[in-house]
């Protein structure tokens, strides 16, 4: 074999079909381009002679091996960082297959190891280079090298490890939510075999720290909390979440200041009281009487404003449904913030319905400040006392019932003998007329789930509200209650103060009456199955309801390790696990400690829609015809 190396124009080379490289030839070509600007070409092209059929030599060479480079060349004399006729290091074959040098250049060279990557520009980090410099020398994004430096500084052992094949790549980007090397080390080395799943790693390490999905963070902001001296840590590897914040401590501290200066602004805006709560109550705020406002008119450079809004907000609503995507999500928000901003500012509150009322303050699910005015507790809702009258002028004595009006009053035994068949009468003209019947017990249903729940009513539908946080913790966050609390704050908008809520509900259409009176019957559901009993019928009657429903629990809950396995025996996560994954699945995680069988069993039944039976339904009921015309 015949060999030279020489410099070569670039305008001489061409590439040749020999080369055997075909298949995402130009993957990467951004970065070997960007390479051989910063660094020059650092491997010699391999080419041969193209000849004439006389075998006389043409001038030009064919590159057989490193057409990659070649086409880095090519780019950069097009934009110009070199000359066409660039000087290129070649080997020249002149008696050699171009397929087989080709084949061997390609085949026989092994890929660095990336673990020698991230130890490569942790180097060049050392030595002065920043993130962005680097980036630059390997065309490469600044993120990426920021994600590789952050890899080189995992624990040497945990890299060993990885070098070795005993970790996934996956599972070292987990490790770089903390620089803590002994911790990092302990998650890996202390931990059962199959507890090394990169959300397992993940959790470990940020056991202590508070997400940014927190509605503590939320509703802080991450530019708020690292102003105060927070530090927030980010997953490089998943740039599409908040991050977490590390000091849990300051984050209570940042949202009590900031609360309690709402409240004394409140309280010096003449409320009676003001309460603070770590969540909104809505049980609690059911049971409360309101005043209602007087709504200040729009002023001619809001009403376009407003209507804008709402016209945006429904546009979206309408088109995305019930589960946007996160972009429309907060888009959603932010207009929903800004329409409750405008209908807040209309509200005025007397001085004097100021002064015998409060205010309610708390962090909804998505970390905004709710502020609930013009409430009345249950001890407080009084009817507003009715002003006395004056003393006749001269004789300073209180002014006597007209003299016709005591002899025309009956007797209260007459009284209760004539309403009693008032009663009847009316029981028997209202069973006929089922339409205003519908609007006698909205009335009274509306009232008391309102308004006020002790309220006196001539349709004397009881309404019983159990305050499911007796029973579940943490269920105020639930998918369900958060349902149920945003239904309650719809209506609530909707509805008119109380003294004209039943011409109102006369003027609704049929439709509106019965999704009004649905979530009234709904706030009354009682299925919770108490530790001393449970009537078998009202058991029955749940089924039932949920069948017809077509109720599907897995939609709403799922099981985790705090709300379900921390709670049941080893054996009956076991069973849970074949039932919802495998046999095999349950088998490798026997043998496991309690609280790490409990974590692994959450991770494997994430996404399977498993229920414990309770929640299944356990009857069948013919399908509900809902005829709402």
């Amino acid at each position: 074999m015949t060999e030279v190396v020489r410099s070569i124009p670039l305008s001489k080379l061409t590439p040749s079909e020999a080369n055997v490289r075909h298949t995402n030839a130009d993957v990467g070509l951004d970065e070997l381009a960007a390479s051989i600007k910063a660094h020059g070409l650092l491997q010699n092209l391999t080419v041969r002679p193209v000849k004439k059929s006389n075998g006389k030599q043409t001038g030009t060479f064919e590159v057989v091996a490193g057409g990659r480079r070649l086409r880095a060349l090519n780019r950069l004399a097009q934009e110009e960082h070199i000359t066409k006729n660039y000087p290129v290091p070649c080997r020249v074959l002149e008696n050699h297959n171009p397929v087989e040098v080709s084949l061997a250049e390609n085949v026989v060279r092994a890929p660095v190891h990336a673990a020698d990557q991230f130890e490569a520009y942790a180097k060049l980090h050392t030595e002065g280079l920043g993130a962005a410099e680097i980036a630059g020398r390997f065309g490469v994004s600044p993120l990426l090298v920021e994600q590789r430096l952050k890899l080189a500084a995992v624990s040497s052992k945990l890299m060993d490890v990885y070098r070795e094949g005993g970790m996934s790549l996956d599972q070292l980007m987990a490790f770089t939510m903390s620089d803590d090397h002994e911790a990092q080390e302990r998650v890996w080395f202390d931990s059962p075999l199959h507890d090394r799943q990169p959300q397992s790693i993940r959790r470990a390490l940020t056991r202590a720290l508070v997400e940014g999905s927190d509605r503590r963070a939320r509703f802080i902001g991450a530019e708020a909390y690292e102003a105060a001296g927070g530090v927030i840590v980010r997953d490089l590897f998943r740039t599409d979440e908040e991050g977490y914040f590390s000091d849990s401590q300051l984050l209570d501290r940042l949202v009590n200041e900031k609360i309690s200066s709402k409240a004394e602004e409140l309280k010096a805006a003449g409320w009676a009281w003001v309460e603070v709560l770590p969540e909104m109550d809505y049980g609690y705020l059911a049971r409360m009487g309101r005043i209602d406002p007087t709504l200040v008119p729009l002023s001619e450079a809001e009403q376009p404003t407003l209507a804008e809004l709402t016209e945006r907000y429904d546009a979206l609503d309408h088109e995305h449904g019930e589960e946007p995507p996160d972009e429309i999500a907060k888009e959603l928000e932010r207009l929903a913030g800004e329409i409750e901003k405008l209908s807040e500012e209309r509200a005025e509150w007397s001085a004097e319905d100021k002064a015998r009322s409060g205010v309610i303050i708390a962090l909804d699910y998505h970390g905004n400040l709710r502020v609930e005015r013009g409430l009345l507790k249950p001890e407080e809702r009084k009817a507003t006392p009715k002003v006395q009258a004056q003393p006749e002028e001269g004789n300073g004595r209180e002014p006597s019932e007209p003299l016709e009006e005591k002899e025309a009053r009956l007797s209260d035994v007459l009284l209760e003998d004539l309403s009693a068949h008032r009663t009847a009468a009316l029981r028997a003209v209202l069973s006929d007329q089922p339409q205003l019947a519908l609007t006698a017990l909205l009335h009274t249903l509306v009232l008391r789930t309102f308004y006020s729940p002790v309220c006196e009513a001539c349709v004397d539908v009881r309404l019983e509200a159990i305050d499911l946080k007796r029973f579940a913790s943490g269920i105020a966050e639930s998918k369900a209650m958060v349902a149920m609390a945003n239904c309650h704050s719809t209506w609530r908008e909707r509805l008119p103060v109380e003294q004209d809520l039943w011409s109102w509900l006369v003027n609704q259409a049929v439709d509106t009456k019965l999704a009004l009176l649905a979530y009234c019957v709904a706030n009354t559901a009682n299925a919770v199955e108490v530790s001393y009993g449970v009537d078998e019928r009202r058991r029955d009657q749940a089924n039932r309801i949920a069948a017809a429903a077509e109720l599907d629990m897995a939609d709403w809950w799922a099981p985790t390790k705090d709300s379900f396995f921390d709670r049941v025996t080893k054996t009956q996560i076991l069973a849970a696990v074949v039932e919802g994954v495998s046999k095999e699945a349950a088998e490798n995680i026997t043998g496991l400690k309690k609280a790490v069988m409990a974590a692994q069993a959450a991770d494997l039944l994430a996404s399977k829609r498993w229920l414990p039976i309770p929640l299944r339904v356990t009857c069948s009921a013919p399908p509900f015809n809902d005829q709402t015309t």
